[in-house]
């Protein structure tokens, strides 16, 4: 296996975004069973949140390139 791939998605920014999308999306699959647009909208807002969170834990070094010479 190559090594380019070892640490793919290895850190803190990564797990809060994936995690809040798919909180998002789970809301956003049960908004369109039940038909209810506000639970709908809670979960686009929630996705929004996810993807900022995201990029500022990156920004603020908790993504992969903050975490090169931690040892993973």
């Amino acid at each position: 296996m190559s090594d380019e791939h070892e640490s793919h998605g290895h850190s803190v920014a990564a797990w809060v975004c994936v995690t809040l999308l798919m909180i998002g999306f789970a809301l956003g699959s049960l908004a369109v069973a039940l038909l209810n647009v506000p639970l709908a909208i809670g979960g686009v807002i929630v996705c929004i949140i996810g993807l900022v969170a995201g990029k500022v834990l990156a920004a603020r070094g908790y993504g992969l390139a903050g975490q090169q010479g931690a040892g993973h």
